[in-house]
């Protein structure tokens, strides 16, 4: 049963690829991926623990399916930052001057916030 079940969870995640040089690739899919293990070795010993599952065919279909649901959106996170950080290294410029704008943004509204709320206590 495990043999099939790793073979099923190869063949969906086997395409998912990030946008870097293949060794930096590997290192970081086997971290995403021992991390996916884990939370789901995790989870199906609370299973046990619970008495939701009790036999071990039960606990192996859990334990990968949890890994599946668990391993993707990690990967989905680690994609995202990597491909807004090869953007932010492409247009830095941009990536600045965006940056400030967001950062004067949040301490114009700060100002203004705090200014009303002084202006209403006083009254």
């Amino acid at each position: 049963m495990k043999e099939i079940l790793s073979f099923i969870f190869d063949k969906i995640t086997d395409p998912l690829t990030l946008p870097i040089s293949p060794l930096y690739e590997w290192l970081i899919l086997a971290v995403v991926g021992f991390i996916a293990f884990k939370i789901a070795y995790r989870a199906v010993g609370d299973m046990y623990d619970m008495g939701i599952i009790s036999s071990s065919a039960g606990g192996s279909l859990c334990h990968w399916i949890i890994r599946v649901i668990v391993f993707i959106p990690i990967w989905a996170a680690v994609y995202g930052v990597i491909v807004l950080a090869q953007w932010v290294v492409a247009h830095w410029v941009l990536a600045v001057c965006a940056f400030a704008g967001l950062l004067l943004s949040g301490i114009t509204t700060y100002f203004i916030l705090k200014h009303r709320s002084c202006k209403e206590a006083a009254v």
